[in-house]
C-alpha cells in the first residue's frame, strides 16, 4: 500500500469533491505529498545505479587514462541509462496519477526498455566521460603553463554539457513511453526538441543544475544526493516536458478520485478539522521535504561554524595511509613551533596525508582516486606549503610541481627528513600494526626516509622550525 492510499485513499481527508487539477508548483507539492515514499525509494535506486559509473568516470579522470575514462564510461554507462529511465518513469507515474504500486511498475518498465536504456546510458556516460577527462586535460595543461582557460573555453565546456543534459533527459523522459508504433529513440527524443524547444532546454538546465550542484559541493552534498539529489531535478524536469508528452505522445492523467459531498451541512469545529485536513493533504509531504531540508543546513551549518580555521597546513603523500594517531601526534608536534598567524586565537596545525603512489598497485583503488583528487585540489589551490614526499620522483613525474616550484635543479632543493633537525627530533611516538601489539612502527623511523618540499621558504611554520 503507497503512502497516499493509506493516508488519504479513504473518506474525510477533506478535499472537496470539485477540487480543480492542482497546476505549477501547488501540483509539484502534491506529487510531493502523495508519492513522497517512491520518490526516495527510487532515489536510492538511481544512486546505487549510478554510483559505479561516479567512480569508474573519475578514476579515469584522475588518472589521466583515456583508455581507462572510455571503457569505465562506456561499462558502467549501462547501469546509468536504466537508473535515468527508472526516475523519468517514477515521475511519469506520479504525473499520470498512477495508482498502481511503483516497485512492479519498474520492474516492468525495465523488462521492457532495458535494451534501449542500456544502449542510451552507455553512449551518454562515455560522452560525459570525454568530457571530464577532456576538462581535466585542459586545466591541467594550463595549470602546468601557470595560467587558467580563458572565458571561451569555459563556455564552451558549459554548452557542451547543456547539449548532453538536454538530450540525456529528453531520451530518458521517451524511453518509458508506450507508442503505438515502433520508432527510434533519438527520433522521439527529436520531435520534443522541434515541438517544445524552450520546455526541452529548461528541462535540460534542470537536471544539470541539480546533478551539477551534487558533483561540486562533493563531499557535503552526500546526505542531499541520497535522499533527494536525483527525484527533486528529475521531477522538475519531467513536470516541464509533461505537456508536451501529452501533446505529442497523448499521454493520460487519471482523475484522483474525491470523496462525495457530505449530505448535511458541517458545524464550525467539523468545517475547521476538514480545512486542517485539506491542507495537510497538500502540504504534509512539503513539510516532511522542508525538515529534512533543515536537518541537513542544521548539520552542515554546525561542522562549518564549529571548524577551527588551520594556521598552517602542511601535506603528507605516502603509499600507505598513516594511522590518524600518527598524523595527530604530527599535528602537535608541529604546533608547539607554531605561532597564531590567523588570530583566532588558537594554533592549528592541519597535516593531510594524500594516499598516493606512481605505483597504483601500492595503493587501494578508492585511496589511490580520492587521494589523487584531494591532492590536485591542494596544489591547484596551493593550500600546502610544506610537502612531506614519500616518492619525490613519482610525484614530479606525476604532477611536475616539484620543477614548477622549486625550479629546474628541484632535486638539489629537497630537504631530507633526518636532515632537518627540528624534524627529526620531534616526539612522534610509535603505532600497532598488529591486533595484538606485538609489532609497531616508529613514527621517525618510518619518516626518516622521506623527503621535504617546501614550496614557500617564508612561510612561518617552516621559519619557525628552522630557528630552533
Amino acid at each position: 500500500m503507497s503512502i497516499y492510499n493509506a493516508l488519504y485513499g479513504r473518506d474525510g481527508h477533506g478535499v472537496g469533491p470539485n477540487e480543480p487539477e492542482k497546476k505549477g508548483f501547488a501540483r509539484f507539492c502534491q506529487m510531493v505529498g502523495r508519492d513522497l515514499g517512491q520518490l526516495l525509494g527510487t532515489n536510492l535506486m538511481v544512486c546505487v545505479l549510478c554510483l559505479p559509473a561516479a567512480l569508474g568516470v573519475s578514476l579515469g579522470v584522475t588518472l589521466f587514462s583515456l583508455p581507462i575514462t572510455v571503457v569505465c564510461s562506456a561499462v558502467t554507462g549501462l547501469l546509468v541509462g536504466p537508473a535515468m529511465v527508472l526516475l523519468a518513469d517514477c515521475a511519469l507515474r506520479s504525473l499520470q496519477n498512477d495508482p498502481s504500486q511503483w516497485l512492479p511498475r519498474a520492474k516492468q518498465t525495465l523488462a521492457a526498455h532495458w535494451k534501449a536504456a542500456g544502449a542510451f546510458g552507455c553512449i551518454g556516460t562515455l560522452v560525459l566521460g570525454l568530457l571530464c577527462f577532456v576538462s581535466a586535460f585542459v586545466f591541467e595543461a594550463a595549470a602546468q603553463q601557470g595560467y587558467y582557460p580563458g572565458l571561451a573555453v569555459l563556455v564552451f565546456l558549459a554548452l557542451d554539457f547543456l547539449v548532453l543534459a538536454v538530450l540525456a533527459t529528453l531520451c530518458a523522459a521517451v524511453t518509458p513511453l508506450q507508442t503505438r508504433t515502433p520508432d527510434s529513440l533519438m527520433r522521439r527524443a527529436g520531435r520534443l526538441l522541434v515541438v517544445a524547444p524552450v520546455r526541452c532546454v529548461l528541462a535540460g538546465v534542470i537536471m544539470l543544475a541539480g546533478i551539477g550542484g551534487m558533483i561540486l559541493l562533493f563531499p557535503v552534498s552526500v546526505f542531499w544526493a541520497v535522499l533527494f539529489g536525483f527525484w527533486l531535478p528529475g521531477l522538475a524536469a519531467m513536470q516541464t516536458l509533461f505537456p508536451v508528452l501529452q501533446q505529442t505522445y497523448g499521454v493520460e492523467v487519471r482523475t484522483i478520485p474525491r470523496p462525495t459531498a457530505p449530505e448535511k451541512p458541517l458545524t464550525a469545529q467539523e468545517q475547521k478539522k476538514r480545512s486542517r485536513a485539506h491542507w495537510w493533504y497538500y502540504n504534509w509531504g512539503i513539510v516532511a521535504v522542508a525538515a529534512l531540508v533543515i536537518v541537513g543546513v542544521v548539520y552542515v551549518a554546525h561542522g562549518l561554524l564549529t571548524s577551527v580555521d588551520p594556521d598552517y597546513t602542511v601535506a603528507v603523500v605516502t603509499a600507505d595511509a598513516l594511522p590518524d594517531e600518527a598524523v595527530q601526534r604530527l599535528q602537535t608536534a608541529l604546533a608547539d613551533y607554531a605561532e597564531d598567524a590567523n588570530g583566532d586565537g588558537a594554533v592549528v596545525v592541519q597535516v593531510n596525508n594524500y594516499t598516493w603512489s606512481a605505483n597504483a598497485s601500492l595503493t587501494d583503488m578508492n585511496g589511490q582516486m580520492a587521494g589523487a583528487t584531494q591532492l590536485n585540489t591542494d596544489l591547484a589551490n596551493g593550500e600546502s606549503k610544506i610537502w612531506i614526499l614519500d616518492d619525490p620522483e613519482g610525484f614530479e613525474q606525476a604532477y611536475g610541481a616539484l620543477s614548477e616550484k622549486l625550479g629546474e635543479n628541484w632535486k638539489t632543493q629537497l630537504i631530507l627528513w633526518s636532515q632537518q633537525s627540528t624534524l627529526s627530533n620531534l616526539d612522534l611516538g610509535s603505532y600497532n600494526t598488529a591486533a595484538d601489539g606485538s609489532q609497531t612502527v616508529d613514527d621517525q623511523r618510518r619518516f626518516a626516509g622521506y623527503s621535504v618540499a617546501v614550496f614557500d621558504f617564508s612561510d612561518e611554520l617552516w621559519q619557525a622550525l628552522n630557528s630552533y
